[in-house]
């Protein structure tokens, strides 16, 4: 008769794995007839310990343990009569939580990554033991090499650490490069240490130390290594295990070069260590060390770097505002003082100490401190002129600078405005004594007829100059008048509906259009278009451009007049068909009495004031105006005037 087969009853391993990563590896290392039970606490893995088929232990040592006293305490009177196998993870718990797996149990370690075979055997041998049993020499060997390999991990990072820390708070370039060399050598016990940087299309050793050194060598040598133009390229290290000539000259056993990058400027040169005599290769863990210290040095670098084109440009500004002839101030958005001329410093009275104080305590000039709280209202630009208590007149433009502050500039202006006021009280005085005089010839003239008949030359000559005294007398009207609008005479303001008097103004020229062979035409927008200005000043503004554009004008040409709302402001464009305005000329046509002389417009008669009027018209209403031409193309005068809501319109 057949026996039946023996039944074997399966061993328990309990085993503690927190992450349960190596739970594949360790299953497959299980000796035969055993079972594997899986906890992921220090509690789960007590009360799994009451199983009576519970033979052996293992541990997965990572950091941190999480291994209080009460829980210690515990494990020791549930583990110390079984046998405990503790797999450590390089690196990845210090010294001191090992140790205190040590009171536990007699343990044998196991450094992952493990021989499944060799595990095998352990486990199966354990088992057969007698529990109490002693840890070995095998194993006090293994657990030593584990201990020295985190020691030395935990002061390599301590290292890179110290390192990283002193150089980034460092602005001295060769100060951060010789760190970081000295460093990469102590870390790697190399023979020599080097940092190569990039300048355009070639390269340089910055910094060298050398076996035997006791400081680094900081002078600059142009290089042309092509291990380390590859490294600048590809932007990865490069390790060699091989005897290799480098650009110096030099015969090395071993070289690892590591990337210095910059995140805006890519690889910027290379960190390396060789060594000459030693023909121990170079590790992962030394290439992983030696680039945290080649990052380290770079971030510094660039810090340095910075700061350096910083301080040059802030010598630079400062160069310019001491030679400025400009009173030039220059705020934060809190209008406190940051920069100041040297000008600005004197004309304003400011302190060198003023740094920092708001700017209504450091300047007493009350108009200066107005013109601040005027521009405050405005959106971007500010401009008006400024008269100081001691009657000096400046030109005064204020910029605001999103996120940084206020610029302000002042040119003075007082000997300009002198000149400007000498100006007009002789043109006005010419203007009125010539004016008297002129009527009477003129009438005289006219009278010739009645003092008897004059013959076809006679007449001739007479209407000759009953032209030219009307010219004469143009002229002085028009210089009277810009006196006038300057000096703000009988400028009374209003609301005013441009597109309405477009309208009229187009229609009241039309005639006279036709009579030369001009098509006149308006276009305005359907709302009213309301500006704060004088109406017949702006009539006059519009009377003139029309009246240009038809003197300039070929036969059987056209003006146009358009008026629409633009943003915050009216726009009025007069365009015309006509001779056009070369570019070299289109900056001097507001000026006064000045005329564009070409053949086109010889015998074309004026008087050269036309737009000046125009202009300083504009500029009393705070708009802008400019033209764009092209001989032969026409010309479009653009006017750009401040738009105004009326209360009644509001509503």
């Amino acid at each position: 008769m057949k026996q039946d087969a023996e039944v074997v009853t399966p061993t328990t391993i309990l085993v503690y794995d927190k992450e349960g990563a190596l739970l594949p590896e360790i299953t497959a290392a299980l000796p035969a007839h055993t079972v594997l039970t899986h906890v992921t606490s220090w509690e789960g893995m007590i009360r799994a310990a009451q199983a009576p088929s519970v033979a052996a232990y293992l541990i997965v040592v990572t950091s941190p343990l999480d291994l209080n006293d009460t829980v210690l305490a515990d494990l020791q009177l549930t583990v110390q009569s079984h046998p405990l196998v503790c797999i450590v993870r390089e690196t990845q718990i210090p010294v001191s939580e090992v140790d205190r797996l040590n009171t536990l149990s007699p343990a044998r370690y196991v450094a992952h990554p493990f021989d499944p075979d060799a595990l095998r055997v352990t486990l199966a041998n354990l088992i057969r033991q007698a529990p109490g049993r002693q840890a070995d020499r095998a194993l006090e060997a293994t657990l030593a090499e584990v201990n020295r390999r985190l020691n030395a991990r935990l002061q390599e990072i301590n290292t890179v650490y110290t390192m990283g820390k002193s150089v980034v708070s460092s602005l001295d370039v060769d100060q951060v490069l010789e760190r970081a060399v000295s460093t990469s050598v102590n870390l790697t016990q190399a023979d020599d240490g080097f940092i190569v940087l990039r300048d355009g299309d070639r390269l340089f050793v910055h910094i060298a130390k050398y076996k035997g050194d006791q400081v680094p060598d900081r002078r600059r040598v142009e290089t042309s290594d092509r291990i380390a133009w590859q490294v600048i390229r590809s932007g990865r290290p490069a390790m060699l295990h091989r005897e290799t000539k480098i650009a110096t000259g030099m015969l090395v056993r071993s070289l690892l070069y590591v990337p210095l990058q910059v995140p805006d400027s890519g690889t910027i040169g290379v960190l390396g260590v060789v060594n000459r005599s030693k023909t121990d290769p170079f590790s992962e863990s030394q290439l992983f060390a030696l680039s945290s210290v080649a990052d380290f040095a770079a971030i510094a670098i660039e810090n340095a770097q910075l700061f350096a084109a910083r301080e040059a440009e802030r010598e630079r500004l400062s160069a310019i505002l001491q030679q400025a002839a400009e009173v030039i101030v220059v705020t934060d958005l809190e209008d406190r003082l940051w920069l100041w001329s040297e000008r600005a410093a004197a004309i304003l009275g400011i302190a060198s100490e003023a740094r920092g104080r708001v700017l209504r305590e450091a300047i007493q000039e009350a108009q200066v401190c107005e013109f601040f709280d005027h521009a405050q209202r405005q959106d971007s630009s500010y401009h008006a002129e400024v008269t100081l208590e001691n009657g000096c007149v400046f030109d005064a433009r204020l910029t605001t600078i999103d996120h940084v502050g206020r610029v302000m500039v002042m040119q003075e202006i007082t000997h300009f405005k002198e000149l400007d006021r000498l100006r007009s009280e002789f043109v006005s005085t010419v203007s009125h004594d010539l004016r008297t005089p002129l009527t009477a010839i003129q009438g005289y003239i006219e009278l010739l007829d009645r003092a008897g008949p004059l013959n076809e030359m006679q007449r001739d000559f007479v209407q000759r100059a009953v032209r030219s005294l009307s010219h004469v007398t143009d002229l002085i009207s028009d210089l009277l008048d810009i006196g006038r609008i300057e000096a703000d005479y009988d400028f009374e303001m209003q609301a005013v509906r441009l597109d309405r008097l477009a309208r009229e103004v187009v229609e009241a020229t039309r005639i006279s259009a036709a009579r030369e062979g001009i098509t006149l035409s308006v276009e305005v927008a359907s709302e009213p278009l309301w500006v704060w200005g004088n109406e017949r000043r702006l009539r006059q503004v519009l009377d003139n451009l029309i009246s240009n554009g038809i003197k300039y004008n070929h036969p059987r040409g056209w003006v146009k007049v358009q008026a629409h709302r633009e943003d915050g402001h009216i726009a009025i464009l007069v365009s015309d068909s006509g001779i056009g305005i070369p570019v070299e000329e289109q900056s001097r046509i507001f000026e006064r009495l000045y005329r564009v002389q070409s053949p086109e417009t010889e015998g074309i008669e004026g008087t050269g004031l036309g737009l000046a009027i125009v202009k300083s018209v504009v500029e009393r209403h705070k708009g802008r105006i400019w033209v764009e031409s092209a001989p032969g193309q026409g010309s479009t005068f653009t006017i750009l005037l401040p738009r105004y809501l009326p209360e009644d319109a509001a509503g």
